[in-house]
């Protein structure tokens, strides 16, 4: 009879063990069990996702709420959803926690789940979100002006020469107020990029812009460039923002027309270099008081045609002219496209820069002498003047019958014969 007893204990107790299970675990019912994946989670520079986790695959697409507690306020932090969405068939629903400024010192967020129609909550029914204390990094760009004509790299530091960056840093462009250039008709950004993005170990980031479809030469707009600081991660350094004159490059069109000769730019510091080594300042090509050059637009040429009179008759021939590669470019300056340059500098003055389109003339006399004519293709850079003014840079020439005593080498030196002129529009 004691046997008989024992065994029927032993029953119950497998029976009433059995009818007791973890109500987290599956199988607990028919609502699913759900609860977050874990009690915290970090926020530093970069978006978040919280996962709430289900027992079961949800029969249809369920709402799980949750309130928010913590120290941190709704301007540190944004959600991209205020309940968890379990879609229907799925275990997992998260929620993203982006940072919207930086932390000047660390705070909490609380997510604390609430209960709802068709789900149980389970163990892990908060979690943390610990907000560290913020890394801040200033920046500067390298340059305050530039110009865009054929394209235009523009390239900002973070930190000092020293400074490594921890994991790739991403900082968004943005067009500040006073721009009157648009983004997809005056300037494109190559591969469509929108963010400056320093790479792990790396203190700088470039961006390169392009020309638009609207962009006209004539009327050249501005953009004023700069950065999304982030609520504070990143502070302007000495350079917090670029000012690009948009021009796109220079056309045949808008260089057609006639154009007198104004001056030799820097005569008067090339005469007194001359001068101070005994040269015969008579013979440099300054006297073209009465020389001009039309320029017609011949779609994918243009027609140069100079004037009969002055010493520059002596260089130029009637020709083609095309545009083509940037040749004997001067120390200072930077090749930016197939057929431009920026920051070109000339020896004969002291301040400024100039950004330059390099044409190829199909004819001209490389002797500079009309009594010992060669001829041969020429080099000449071009530039319109924001007064209108056409500038003119001489890049390829033979050895010339003045300043001899400058020409010791065997190639062409741009600072001393890269002699620029200008010249004015004639009002037809």
């Amino acid at each position: 009879m004691k046997k008989y007893l024992y065994l029927s204990v032993a029953l119950l107790t497998t029976l009433s063990l059995g009818a007791c299970g973890d109500d987290d675990g599956p199988g607990s019912g028919s609502d699913a069990n759900v609860q977050f994946s874990t009690s915290s989670y970090t926020l530093d520079d970069e978006p978040i996702d919280v996962k709430v986790v289900a027992s079961q695959a949800a029969a249809s697409d369920l709402n799980i709420g949750f309130t928010v507690g913590g120290t941190a306020t709704a301007a540190d932090y944004e959600l991209s959803a205020q309940s968890f969405l379990l879609e229907a068939g799925k275990t997992e629903a998260t929620v993203t926690v982006t940072p919207k400024q930086a932390f000047e010192a660390a705070k909490t967020l609380t997510l604390t789940l609430t209960p709802g129609t068709g789900y149980t909550i389970g163990r892990v029914a908060s979690t943390t979100v610990n907000l560290a204390k913020s890394s801040v990094y200033v920046y500067s760009f390298t340059t305050a002006a530039a110009e865009l004509q054929e394209s235009l790299d523009i390239t900002l530091t973070v930190g000092n020469d020293n400074f490594k960056a921890p994991k790739d840093l991403e900082l968004p462009f943005e067009v500040l107020s006073g721009s009157t250039a648009e983004l997809g008709k005056h300037f494109l950004v190559k591969d469509d990029a929108t963010s400056f993005i320093v790479p792990k170990d790396g203190n700088t980031a470039t961006l390169t812009l392009l020309p638009g479809p609207d962009v006209d030469p004539s009327n050249p707009v501005t953009l004023n460039l700069g950065v999304d600081e982030q609520g504070g991660r990143f502070v302007a350094g000495e350079i917090e923002s670029v000012i690009i004159t948009v021009k796109g490059l220079l056309t045949y069109a808008a260089l057609a027309g006639t154009w007198q000769h104004k001056e030799l730019i820097g005569l008067e510091m090339l005469e007194l270099f001359a001068m101070d080594e005994d040269l015969d300042t008579s013979k440099i090509p300054s006297n073209n008081d009465d020389f001009t050059i039309t320029i017609t637009d011949e779609g994918d040429h243009a027609k140069f045609t100079p004037s009969s009179t002055g010493d520059l008759a002596d260089l130029f021939r009637t020709c083609d002219m095309t545009y083509t590669a940037p040749f004997n470019v001067q120390e200072a300056g930077k090749v930016s496209g197939s057929c431009t340059t920026v920051g070109e500098q000339y020896f004969w003055v002291d301040e400024g820069s100039f950004d330059l389109t390099y044409f190829q003339l199909s004819s001209g006399n490389r002797s500079f002498e009309n009594s010992n004519e060669k001829l041969g293709k020429l080099t000449i850079a071009l530039m319109l003047d924001k007064d209108g003014s056409m500038i003119l840079f001489l890049r390829d020439y033979d050895e010339p019958p003045f300043l001899p005593k400058w020409w010791y080498t065997d190639h062409f030196e741009t600072d001393f014969f890269g002699f620029g002129y200008r010249f004015e529009k004639v009002v037809q």
